[in-house]
């Protein structure tokens, strides 16, 4: 199965990255109906922390390529999404739309702009491409409003987050509480001095400080995160707030290393969604709530905790939430719709 993929230009974007690690994935266990994948790169830069450099090919190549591909996959780029290439291919019916997208700030709390994505009225970052939903064969989407046949694709665990985790590894963190901002929203900031004070009272250890190389722009620099991997292999309990989006990497860096899990609200599926029912995630409201659930989880730690009781729901959170699975969610729904065949 030839599959052309059009990422961004230079700017890297997690969910570009999770779709790219789940088919690299999938061509690295090489087995089920995906295997056999041949996928494809043009040769314009992008920053991605996984070594694309054997799929990229030379621009009449590409061409050919993807006019000869049975999928196209085509990610959105905060202002580098490559439509002028994915126009110049044309061939919209084997062509979906990953839409990565996020408000930003703090304008995910803004009743009145989502109500305007949904209606499809708002036009800044996170709303939904009308042009590429009539044009596009399919349209995945990491953030609510999931409306007029979009199709959820949050991020999901990719390989790089499990380079350091060990499942006999000692777990001599309680808390894990870092992020690569900490302005929007400020409830990153206000739970992380609540942690802290928490922990100094109670007697837990928690990490709170940024690893070295550990900024939003490092971020987007796709900067080596070891050391902060490192540091959530050894953790009981990761934090995750949602930063411009409802969705974060931190969620699932989190989860891919085996922690419990203090977040807010999940909101990224429908309310009636069961994908992210597990005993390990435990959900807060506000920064009071927080202050209540973060009592009720010390005290299991401390007379309740065993992480060997955990390897059961970890393998399933795998299989369910992998980049390998986003990947898979991608070419099921594309054979559903016709685009592709798997077997």
């Amino acid at each position: 199965m030839k599959i052309a993929f059009i990422p961004p230009k230079k700017r890297s974007e997690y969910l570009t990255n999770t779709v790219l690690d789940g088919l690299l994935w999938l061509k690295r266990d090489g087995d089920g109906p995906a295997s056999g994948i041949e996928l494809a790169l043009p040769p314009e830069e992008y920053l991605c922390p996984y070594d694309l450099s054997p799929y990229i090919l030379n621009e009449a190549e590409f061409d050919a390529f993807a006019r000869s591909a049975h999928l196209i996959i085509l990610p959105f780029g905060k202002n580098t999404t490559n439509y002028e290439l994915a126009e110049k291919i044309g061939r919209w019916d084997k062509t979906v739309f990953v839409d990565g997208g996020e408000l930003g700030k703090d304008r995910r709390y803004d009743t009145t702009i989502r109500a305007q994505v949904e209606e499809m009225t708002y036009d800044g970052f996170g709303k939904i491409y009308a042009d590429m939903l009539s044009k596009c064969a399919l349209y995945f989407r990491r953030e609510k409003p999931y409306i007029k046949g979009i199709i959820p694709l949050p991020f999901g665990i990719e390989s790089r987050y499990l380079v350091q985790f060990d499942p006999t590894k000692k777990r001599n963190i309680d808390f894990c509480c870092i992020f690569g901002q900490d302005e929007y929203p400020i409830l990153r900031r206000h739970a992380t001095k609540v942690l802290e004070k928490f922990c100094k009272k109670n007697g837990f250890i928690c990490q709170t400080k940024k690893t070295k190389g550990f900024t939003f722009e490092d971020d987007q620099k796709v900067a080596g995160r070891d050391p902060f991997y490192e540091i959530l292999s050894r953790s009981k309990v990761g934090i995750s707030i949602g930063g411009g989006g409802f969705d974060t990497a931190r969620f699932w860096e989190i989860l891919g290393n085996d922690c419990m899990l203090l977040t807010e609200t999940i909101d990224i599926y429908e309310k009636d969604s069961t994908a992210l029912n597990y005993k390990g995630i435990i959900q807060f409201k506000d920064l009071v709530d927080f202050e209540e659930k973060l009592v009720q989880v010390a005290g299991f730690l401390k007379n309740g905790y065993n992480q060997t009781d955990r390897s059961g729901e970890y393998a399933e959170i795998i299989k369910m939430h992998s980049s390998k699975a986003r990947a898979m969610t991608v070419l099921t729904e594309a054979e559903k719709k016709g685009i592709i065949s798997l077997n």
